[in-house]
Formats: C-alpha cells, structure tokens, sequence
C-alpha cells in the first residue's frame, strides 16, 4: 500500500466512524480506527476545513414530530447562462422555506431522467404545496417538464442511517390476496 493509499484509507475509517456517531469522543474514534488521538484530531481538522465534512447533523423521524417527509422532482433545460444557479443558490440561502413552513433536508443535482431532487419536511399538506408552488412559479422558465411531489411514506435509510424501525415497511409493502 503506497504512502497516498493508507492516508485516503486512514480518512475513509474516519469519516464511516464519525458517521456512525459523531458525538463520539476523539479517544474512542482513535480507539475504533486504530489511530493515535492526535492523528484522528487532525485528520478530522483537515476534513472539516477542506469541506470533506460539511457540518454535523442529527437524524430524526419526521413523524414522531407531526412533519410529513417530501421529495420534488424536476427536469430542468440545459442553461448557459449564470441566472439559474444564482437563482437556486438565492432560494437556498433565503429564509423563504422556513417562512412557508418548510424545512430543507437535501437538495441535489444528479444525472439522468431527473436533474433536481429535493427533500424537504413541513407541518401539513398545505404548507408543502404552498412550497412546490412557490418553486414552480419561480424555476418555471427552466423546467422541461412539470415537476412532481411524492410524499414519503417511510424512509429506510436517512443520511447514511438505517431507520431503527425497520420493521414498519412490513406494514407499508403491497400485499398481494389469494
């Protein structure tokens, strides 16, 4: 294994310990990774400054807080411009999600059928639609086709978590009668 390999190896068994509990202290990740304490503070540091790790989080269930879990989807034009990241980056930075009742959980950009993906939490039916529409009003110009809202059932797995109540999707999978 070269130099190059074991530093990558050493930050990869860093960031899947931080991601199973990033509350945990610096001794039991050393501990963990079978590093020194210093090495994973500075390992840590490194990946915090160079925006490796974005921020720490916690998971929670929606439902336990009366939220309702929703995904939008859009396809949207190819742009040349500038105006169209502004724009997403302006809506993002606003407090306009928060003024509907709307909390931001992700927001990606991904290839294939679908170029935006984004979840979000709200109160009720209402606020969330009030949401989409607002988004749907503001991005229209740069939508191939009419985007949708799903309302999520029941997340298996959130920000790398698996749900600890796995055992309700038993109760949410199509049943087939004989």
């Amino acid at each position: 294994m070269t130099k190059k390999d074991s530093k990558s190896n050493k930050k990869l068994k860093l960031v899947n310990c931080l991601m199973e509990n990033s509350i945990q202290s610096i001794s039991k990740i050393a501990e963990k990774t079978n590093m020194y304490r210093r090495t994973v503070w500075q390992k840590k540091k490194e990946l915090e400054d160079d925006h490796t790790i974005w921020g720490y989080t916690t998971v929670i269930d929606e439902s336990k807080l009366d939220l309702i879990l929703y995904v939008a989807i859009f396809k949207i034009k190819p742009i040349s411009s500038k105006k169209f990241p502004d724009l997403v980056i302006h809506k993002l930075t606003t407090e306009i999600p928060s003024k509907l009742g709307v909390r931001l959980i992700d927001v990606l950009f991904t290839t294939g059928t679908y170029t935006c993906i984004l979840k979000f939490s709200s109160q009720n039916q209402k606020s969330a639609k009030g949401y989409f529409e607002t988004l749907r009003v503001v991005f229209n110009d740069y939508f191939l086709d009419d985007p949708l809202l799903l309302e999520v059932d029941f997340p298996l797995v959130q920000c790398g978590k698996l749900n600890p109540e796995l055992h309700k999707i038993y109760d949410l999978v199509p049943k087939t009668t004989s």
